[in-house]
């Protein structure tokens, strides 16, 4: 093999290995701690209900565990709390905001969640029902049209695993939005062998 073969293999290796080097280094970027990846709290609060409201019953109800889920977050950064609560009552029937007020609810999630400390308690997962579950009704008094959520909340309290069930009840809005009208427990807290 002359010297010249031998330069142009040595030259194709050190491109193939400068084009891989370069490729590894780009991936890892992109997979390792990038600052533009937002955190599941800052997903939701970047959520413009306005635009992009959940458009069905189960997708409000989703929407709705996952910023209770985000008020369980720890280290949450100063205002954060608020601007959930705020995205939460955005989910809110007209009615279910006339009786609640924001500084009310606010208050209530805070105690919620010092109970919840004190108590060892932390959600450890959320299910809600298939679509196929959900109920649909007209509200024979005035036609609103209403759906009826389930949802359960498997909650560990220092040690021991319950099951949270609840009904979440919607009425559908003028602009064609489904909108909590109201939270129900359904039959308490079973242990996880009651299941």
């Amino acid at each position: 093999m002359n010297m010249k073969n031998v330069r142009v293999i040595v030259i194709a290796v050190v491109c193939v290995l400068v084009i891989c080097g370069g490729f590894f280094l780009f991936s890892q970027n992109q997979n390792s701690g990038n600052p533009d990846e937002l955190t599941e709290v800052e997903k939701v609060l970047v959520k413009d209900l306005e635009k992009d409201f959940p458009p069905t019953p189960r997708e409000v109800v989703k929407f709705y565990n996952r910023i209770v889920q985000c008020y369980h977050t720890d280290n949450l950064k100063k205002d954060d709390l608020g601007k959930l609560v705020d995205q939460m009552m955005k989910l809110w029937d007209k009615d279910m905001l006339a009786k609640n007020s924001r500084e009310t609810y606010l208050a209530s999630v805070k105690a919620d969640l010092e109970l919840y400390k004190k108590t060892k308690k932390s959600i450890v997962s959320m299910t809600v029902c298939d679509s196929k579950d959900v109920v649909e009704k007209t509200d024979d008094r005035n036609g609103d049209k209403l759906a009826f959520v389930k949802t359960t909340y498997f909650v560990n309290t220092d040690g021991t695993f319950t099951n949270s069930h609840m009904v979440i009840g919607l009425r559908q809005d003028d602009k064609g939005n489904w909108k909590i009208i109201g939270v129900t427990l359904t039959k308490g807290e079973s242990s996880e062998d009651d299941e």
